[in-house]
């Protein structure tokens, strides 16, 4: 089992992406990872009776955890392929020459692609990785074509597509007078994949500042607007098209006009609360990027501070948890739109807090169950939206995803504490073991389907508490 101090150290790491390096007593590398949150990941090392059998192997030799944090986890996995070639650890060999993993392939066609692929058919061309997220690596790939002007097209065609008119390919179909530059913007793709440099923003700040410093400033505008970009494109998992990622939609547009916005609203927020008579109190928080769902930033909050049945405090508690991680640095960006579910009265309480963390600028609305009406925190009235417009149906298709979220999840809170009135009635099940239980367990047939030996090698159990157990779902 690993030491305290490697214990302590898993807990110091951050809840960010990046590439965790695993090191023996002799300072050798012994494996590199990535992930989408450090501690999360590292931690899940040290759980006993690791169903995978190289992971209680690997960590008796661990004695040392270094970690390099990137901005995405798309990053972190182009990270850790550079780092596992470059230092071919002993517990990544499985990943060396193997087939089955995907690589990143530069065609060798006159005007090259970038694609992903599992095989190295074609001797001309180049290849990175192998990679371990074939999800990952099509993040990448889109967010490459995204940023570099490059042919997507098979086949070269006739006349150009659709890529050329929103700046994303440099048509060589129909100017083949771009070759050089085209051969530029290939050469950056490769330069940046065998560098040493983390991410991508921080590849393109350091092309900027070298344009600025040789005063080719249409260069670095160049740079400045492909960072802008890039860091849009960051806040969310999901890749959108090229379409979604350069025409704005008009229900986005719609919102701008009817909240008098300077801007288009891009990220938007949703918090409900769900309670059952003032038991097991939740709230959720649904965020949207462009009209479309963007899971990493969905939160679940269980209510702490507030007794009884009291809506507007729990919302309060939801957004000001929400924006104390953003000044924290927890929350990765400041939202367009804020919205709560419910009418005036949740409007009001949901400003005090806004006001008082020092987010008063930022746009805040409500959508009100009964007759769907908008009220806005700017005006403190009511937002004159047609019930046909697509933004009132933007809206509430993002109201409708936070209630159900919130429910989802105070279900499941449900479903624990009904487990763990069943474990209540084990003798010598205290109420330590009862909550290591429901930690490792998801449910209580889960719990129902652990064999004794896997209930004994949990923290703080034994074989005589494991039969307990046992006994009492199988007697």
């Amino acid at each position: 089992m690993p030491n305290i101090d490697l214990r302590g150290k898993v807990e110091s790491l951050p809840y960010a992406p990046g590439v965790y390096l695993m090191k023996s007593a002799e300072g050798e590398i012994l494996y590199i990872g990535k992930a989408i949150s450090l501690r999360k990941r590292v931690r899940s090392y040290l759980k006993p009776n690791h169903e995978i059998p190289k992971i209680p192997i690997l960590m008796s030799r661990v004695r040392e955890i270094d970690h390099i944090e990137t901005p995405t986890e798309v990053d972190a996995l182009l990270l850790e392929a550079r780092l596992i070639r470059k230092y071919q650890p002993r517990y990544n060999k499985e990943l060396k020459d193997d087939k089955s993993f995907p690589l990143l392939k530069i065609t060798s066609d006159a005007f090259p692609r970038i694609l992903m692929t599992r095989n190295k058919s074609d001797k001309k061309a180049h290849y990175y990785g192998p990679f371990t997220d074939a999800k990952l690596l099509r993040e990448a790939v889109t967010l490459i074509n995204h940023l570099f002007p490059l042919r997507k097209c098979r086949r070269l065609p006739k006349k150009a597509c659709l890529y050329y008119h929103i700046g994303q390919c440099l048509a060589p179909c129909i100017k083949p007078e771009v070759k050089e530059d085209y051969d530029q913007q290939v050469n950056e793709v490769k330069t940046f994949l065998g560098s040493g440099k983390k991410s991508f923003i921080e590849y393109i700040t350091d092309k900027m500042q070298d344009a600025a410093d040789e005063l080719r400033f249409e260069d670095a505008q160049y740079f400045k607007e492909q960072i802008e970009a890039l860091s849009r494109l960051k806040k969310k998992r999901f890749s959108p098209s090229a379409e979604d990622a350069s025409i704005a939609l008009s229900a986005s547009l719609e919102l701008r006009k009817f909240l008098a916005l300077e801007k288009l609203p891009e990220n938007i927020v949703c918090f409900d609360v769900s309670n059952l008579q003032g038991e097991e109190a939740v709230a959720s928080k649904v965020a949207f990027y462009r009209e479309l769902p963007d899971k990493m930033g969905y939160r679940r909050y269980k209510i702490k501070t507030v007794q009884g049945i009291n809506d507007y405090a729990m919302i309060q508690e939801a957004v000001r948890r929400m924006l104390v991680g953003i000044k924290e640095g927890r929350e990765e960006f400041i939202p367009d739109i804020i919205m709560i579910d419910g009418g005036k009265g949740h409007l009001h309480a949901a400003r005090e807090v806004l006001a008082q963390e020092g987010f008063e600028t930022t746009a805040l609305i409500s959508i009100a169950k009964r007759f769907e009406i908008i009220y806005s925190a700017k005006t403190d009235g009511e937002i004159a939206i047609p019930r046909d417009s697509p933004s009132l149906h933007l809206l509430q298709k993002i109201r409708d995803e936070a209630h159900r979220f919130a429910i989802t999840y105070h279900r499941s809170l449900k479903e624990k504490g009904m487990s763990r009135s069943e474990l209540d009635e084990i003798e010598g099940i205290g109420e330590a073991r009862k909550r290591i239980l429901l930690q490792q367990f998801e449910s209580l047939e889960e719990i129902k389907r652990a064999g004794i030996d896997q209930l004994a090698g949990l923290p703080g159990m034994n074989v005589s508490a494991a039969q307990k157990i046992w006994n009492h779902f199988h007697s």
